[in-house]
């Protein structure tokens, strides 16, 4: 998927994926969240895990479930996967008031259990700010999940990168100039390199854009994700592109490390050498190995 697909097959290949998912309407006090459900579809020669909990995914700031375009087709070779349109995002009615990590955690376990059953485990992966929210709901949902992968975790105090952009293209921006911002962009955010910015990433990051009315680039900045760290108890995983541009380098990946190792005996932490920050778009299978690792 990644780097090959081009600009008349984009949108296409997602209304596919899209078109395979069940789409689930919640109603909450805010208005409606939408989830998307991929049943297990197991491929020719492979076996159905026996007794795989459903995987749960969770976007980044700015985004939707398209983040994990990249993976979905392969997850769900071997667990059945959610994914949500989070609220003030994609799909999803406004975000309510207060605007913490925590609120809207608690938005998407009232989905969850409503979807699956309020006594039902789960795996957890949460990238960027989804990963902030992600450690939220993986301490309101205790031993229900057994496992979180945080992929270039926001909320890491000093230690995260605030990266500058330009200015986004509007409805009257020409075509072919919004997608060289779009390119640029992503360039300067979500990729290490050039090569991976396919024509699907750039539709991708202008509709998610689009739909985006929730700005969480301040709450990136804060301590929250290191806060919450000590709080889990689901089995702990980190992972963060060797070239992630919000990481800060290696110095700061490795007191990234360091602070997994306090957080938690035994937590795992991964760095992707020459990955940039949307580490499961330009590399999915390592995202996806470490995902199915049991």
């Amino acid at each position: 998927m990644v780097g090959n697909v081009p600009a008349d097959n984009a949108a296409a290949l997602l209304d596919q994926l899209h078109s395979e998912a069940i789409i689930h309407t919640m109603p909450c006090d805010h208005g409606d969240l939408v989830w998307q459900q991929w049943p297990v579809r197991v491929a020719a020669g492979l076996s159905p895990a026996r007794e795989a909990r459903p995987l749960l995914l969770l976007h980044g700031g700015f985004g939707s479930w398209m983040h994990w375009a990249a993976n979905i087709p392969a997850l769900r070779q071997h667990r059945e996967v959610w994914t949500l349109d989070m609220p003030g995002l994609g799909d999803s009615a406004d975000c309510p008031q207060p605007h913490t990590p925590e609120h809207i955690a608690s938005i998407v376990l009232h989905g969850l259990d409503t979807l699956l059953g309020p006594a039902t485990g789960f795996e957890l992966a949460g990238f960027s700010f989804g990963a902030m929210v992600g450690a939220r709901l993986a301490i309101l949902a205790g031993s229900r999940c057994s496992r979180f992968t945080a992929i270039g975790a926001a909320g890491c105090g000093d230690l995260h990168v605030q990266v500058r952009l330009q200015h986004p293209p509007t409805p009257d921006t020409a075509p072919a100039e919004a997608r060289s911002i779009h390119r640029g962009n992503l360039r300067a955010l979500m990729f290490a390199s050039n090569d991976s910015i396919d024509d699907q990433a750039i539709h991708i990051h202008g509709e998610n854009l689009a739909r985006a009315r929730f700005n969480s680039r301040k709450l990136s900045l804060s301590g929250d994700f290191i806060q919450a760290m000590p709080l889990i108890k689901a089995r702990l995983v980190g992972v963060w592109g060797s070239r992630d541009a919000t990481a800060g380098g290696r110095s700061n990946l490795e007191k990234r490390r360091a602070l997994f190792a306090a957080a938690q005996t035994g937590a795992e932490f991964h760095i992707l050498d020459g990955i940039g920050h949307w580490a499961m778009y330009e590399a999915p299978d390592a995202i996806n190995k470490i995902l199915l690792a049991t």
